[in-house]
């Protein structure tokens, strides 16, 4: 935050949008380094935000702490395009974004991975994620601008997702009605504004990544997302960032931010969870973990 005024606008911003004390809101606005007015711009139709916080859900519970490149879910820069949005994912993670996405019946598991319902158009440098049962769309492409690879069939899996639009199994529909009327969340319409405004400001979650490169991300059930990281930015930090850039826009106020302690935060009355370990834990074991995943994406 450049200016006193812009620090004591934002102050007020989040006084006024959340439960926390002038004094408090106060304290974050001093730690935010983005100016005030660059807030999320969200898609219109609740439908799009349904998919896209169905997509950084599964993600979130995919990836873990196997990201790269300090990009956090596989992101690396998310861009509104009409009605619908284009991420920018990391070359190294792209496969595999594709792979936890797309959904396949998995047998071993015995259950559906991946976004029920999910089916795609185009192939190349880009490729357009569709609902198979509305008109919920979301590009990808490669940071690098290299050809998009579609995922083959492991042992024991079956493609839902080369299924036609109206080939969505009984298990699949039942996956997809799931998400849509989930009884893990409260509250579905702030569930589905939350983790859509997580997967639309890349730039700012993946500052939790950047220290080492990678960072932790898990889900509970089918209301929540969590971030845990060691190093860089404060609870605080990033808590003032995403409150500059409109993450509580919209958000019942008593529900909009709690903040537990110094190291652990609730937005949305827990529906993202952010957590910063007291001290690091990886020391000068970054680079060993490092390699260790990018064997895994290797394999």
């Amino acid at each position: 935050m450049s200016s006193s005024g812009n620090t004591n606008r934002l102050a007020k911003k989040i006084r006024n949008q959340t439960s926390l004390t002038l004094s408090t809101a106060s304290r974050l606005a001093r730690q935010a380094n983005i100016y005030l007015g660059s807030s999320v711009a969200d898609a219109a139709d609740p439908h799009q935000r349904r998919l896209e916080a169905h997509m950084a859900h599964v993600l979130a519970s995919s990836f873990k702490d196997r990201q790269l490149n300090g990009a956090l879910l596989g992101v690396r820069e998310a861009r509104p395009e009409g009605q619908s949005l284009e991420l920018t994912l990391d070359s190294d993670m792209a496969d595999e974004v594709l792979r936890e996405l797309l959904p396949r019946f998995d047998h071993i598991y015995g259950g559906i991975r991946g976004v029920p319902g999910l089916r795609i158009r185009g192939d190349g440098d880009r490729v357009v994620f569709h609902d198979a049962l509305g008109s919920a769309q979301v590009t990808v492409t490669r940071s690098d601008h290299g050809r998009m690879r579609l995922p083959s069939a492991r042992e024991d899996e079956v493609l839902l997702w080369k299924r036609g639009p109206g080939g969505l199994s009984r298990d699949e529909g039942q996956e997809a009605e799931e998400w849509a009327e989930s009884k893990g969340s409260a509250d579905l319409r702030v569930r589905d504004l939350l983790m859509s405004r997580i997967l639309r400001c890349p730039r700012l979650v993946n500052r939790t990544a950047e220290p080492h490169g990678f960072a932790n991300c898990y889900t509970h059930y089918s209301g929540d997302l969590v971030i845990e990281w060691c190093c860089g930015d404060t609870v605080e930090t990033l808590c003032a960032n995403l409150l500059a850039h409109g993450i509580a826009d919209g958000l019942p106020r008593g529900n909009a931010i709690e903040l537990l302690s110094p190291h652990s935060a609730h937005l949305g009355d827990r529906t993202v969870i952010l957590n910063r370990h007291a001290s690091c834990l990886y020391g000068n074991k970054t680079w060993d973990v490092v390699d260790y995943i990018k064997k895994g994406y290797d394999s």
